[in-house]
This record gives structure tokens, C-alpha cells and sequence, in this order.
């Protein structure tokens, strides 16, 4: 058997459309935006003193418990739907 030029594939010239998009447009704008939140991160712990990282930790702790209040807040929602679907004797 003999394999010829049709048989191998060919690979076509330059990048992919969607990695062409995600190399120009998504990755320099995501570093754009690391960058400039490490900046911002910096001035602030340099402004007030603090290390930066007791800063991030602590914006972390805040966004974990707006979370945990989100999640909570939820799940204390009935949907009409389930509501319908329980016996009576099941609503406490």
C-alpha cells in the first residue's frame, strides 16, 4: 500500500479562526486585567500599610461569605412548582 500526498493531512496556513480570536483578543485582555488588578492591589497595601496578601485574603473571606449568604438565600426559596409537587404534611 502505498500512501501518497492526498492521503496526509494538510495543515492549512496560520492559526485556527478560534485560536487566532483567543490569542489576540481573550489572553491579552485577561493579563491587561491580572495586571492591573496586582497594581491596584499593591497601592492599596502600600497606602494603608497592610500586606497585600492579608488584603486578598481578605476580599476572599467577603466574596466566600456573599457566596455562602447567596447560596443560603436560595435554597430557603420555594419554586411554585416543587411547592405544588409536596404533600401538605411535608411544609414545615
Amino acid at each position: 500500500m502505498m500512501i501518497d500526498r492526498d492521503y496526509l493531512l494538510k495543515k492549512p496556513d496560520g492559526p485556527s479562526a478560534p485560536k487566532f480570536f483567543l490569542d489576540t483578543t481573550i489572553v491579552p485582555l485577561v493579563a491587561n486585567l491580572a495586571g492591573g488588578f496586582e497594581v491596584a492591589l499593591d497601592r492599596s497595601a502600600r497606602r494603608m500599610g497592610v500586606r497585600s496578601s492579608r488584603i486578598l485574603a481578605g476580599a476572599m473571606s467577603l466574596a466566600a461569605l456573599g457566596t455562602l449568604c447567596l447560596m443560603r438565600r436560595r435554597g430557603a426559596t420555594r419554586h411554585p412548582i416543587a411547592t405544588a409537587m409536596k404533600p401538605a404534611a411535608c411544609d414545615v
